[in-house]
């Protein structure tokens, strides 16, 4: 099984082998798009708009929980891929094993410091006196369950850095069905409504977590994670967090927009946050199927990057953008055609399925940039460069996002603050073409080794 894997990470052919990585892990996030909308879905059958802002609101702080695990799982997966190209597999058991017990560790502190200030954390989110309520009861909830989550996440992300995507789509798959079959129990037959959605989730990912867990149990892994292995050196979390902070940094810098957006959108109603909630339920499938695509890109380019091989490396994402670029046509055709069929799949009123329709469309423009973004910035966190993958952590939702929400919407009102996202990711996708074009002609003209390369692009970037 360990020289199959191999075999797919550094001579399968490209084509073959970025579908043999990512297919499993777009079914996985296919299935993870299904686990974030099921709350939404029997929620929204209740026809209660203040209990469907309340998930709303509270969906960009779920999302916090899995940025700050993606430091741990984005930066040790890069590292980890890497160690395997180079043979290091004793490094790669110990990339592991740091990686999982530290992101114990912040989950603890994390679901500490949100409990105690989930009060002000809702009112800064845009929860109002009506929706307050049910969202302090689900995002307790899912703070309760912050360390289920979080390594649910980050040993998701080992996993797949090592080429194992069916073990987590199974994983993801068991969880989403658990969730799926407990919503409905929870919500209605028990009638806990919000409080239910919240419990079926945690629910959900705890089995999800025992089935990642035991394939390690089960000794299937190439960096299997050890107590002996647990070696805190320097280099370790330096490798780690030079590309999960930045990788992460985009993550959350999203989920601080999204709350700073649905905050905005709580100056128009509950109905205009139901709404904007529903629309990023809706969004979140062309994103994740991206997101998907780039995963199973990652191990192939990272491993090809620790190899030297980069002729292997430039087709592996040349062929993940032609097929990206495939997705997003598909995507774009469904939206334009059908956003008010899509809206009133998750609720009925009839005020929140037009203003749901309107800013779906204007999302969809959003789709092919971010197509072309995704690829490009795994790409660059799987060879480890730390200067770009920030620069473009920081532009897409942190300095283009969130003053063009505040600034549109001061000149053009709601409008303004539907548009705001596809104008950021307009530029994102452009500064991640123009850092990622830099890298690619060092590699074309100067095969060097990844350290040197690393200096290359410092240069190339400053």
């Amino acid at each position: 099984m360990d020289k199959k894997r191999l075999y797919i990470l550094g001579e399968m052919p490209v084509r073959k082998a970025i579908i043999t990585l990512a297919l499993p892990t777009v079914v996985s996030m296919l299935v993870q798009v299904f686990y974030n909308i099921t709350d939404t879905f029997f929620i929204g059958k209740l026809n209660d708009p203040y209990q469907l802002a309340a998930v709303s609101i509270c969906m960009p702080l779920f999302m916090m929980l899995v940025s700050i695990s993606g430091i741990f799982g984005n930066g040790g997966a890069s590292y980890l891929s890497r160690q395997l190209g180079k043979k290091d597999y004793e490094g790669a058991r110990e990339t592991s094993t740091v990686t999982i017990v530290f992101c114990f560790a912040t989950s603890l502190l994390v679901a500490i410091i949100g409990l105690i200030f989930i009060k002000p954390i809702l009112h800064l989110a845009g929860a109002s006196a009506t929706s307050m309520p049910f969202a302090r009861s689900y995002l307790s909830i899912v703070l309760g369950g912050s360390s289920i989550l979080m390594l649910n996440f980050t040993i998701a992300m080992l996993l797949r850095a090592e080429g194992s995507a069916k073990a987590v789509m199974k994983g993801n798959l068991l969880g989403t069905i658990v969730n799926i079959a407990l919503d409905p129990v929870f919500i209605f037959l028990l009638g806990m409504g919000v409080a239910g959605a919240g419990i079926a989730t945690i629910i959900g990912a705890g089995c999800s977590l025992l089935y990642l867990l035991s394939f390690y149990f089960r000794r299937n892994s190439l960096a299997m994670p050890s107590l002996r292995y647990l070696k805190p050196r320097w280099v370790t979390f330096r490798e780690i967090f030079k590309i999960g902070i930045p990788a992460s940094l985009s993550q959350i810098m999203m989920s601080i927009g999204n709350s700073i957006s649905f905050g905005v959108a709580a100056g128009y109603g509950d109905v205009a946050v139901a709404a904007f909630g529903v629309v990023w339920r809706v969004m979140s499938l062309p994103v994740f199927v991206m997101i998907g695509l780039s995963i199973g890109l990652q191990p192939l380019v990272g491993y090809s990057y620790g190899a030297n091989n980069h002729r292997r490396l430039k087709k592996s994402v040349r062929t993940a953008l032609a097929i990206s670029g495939f997705l997003a046509a598909f995507f774009l055709a469904l939206f334009l055609l059908f956003p008010r069929a899509l809206i009133a799949v998750f609720i009925s009123d009839r005020e929140v399925v037009e203003m749901g329709s309107k800013v779906l469309t204007a999302f969809t423009i959003a789709i092919p940039f971010i197509a072309l973004q995704m690829p490009l910035m795994t790409s660059i966190q799987a060879m480890g460069k730390g200067l770009p993958s920030l620069i473009i952590a920081l532009s897409r939702n942190g300095l283009v996002y969130i003053p063009a929400v505040y600034i549109l919407n001061s000149l053009f009102g709601f409008d303004g603050l539907v548009f705001a996202l596809p104008l950021s990711d307009v530029i994102s996708a452009l500064l991640a073409l123009l850092l990622f074009a830099g890298i690619y002609r060092k590699l074309k003209h100067h095969p060097a080794e990844p350290e040197i390369m690393e200096h290359v692009l410092e240069d190339t970037v400053s």
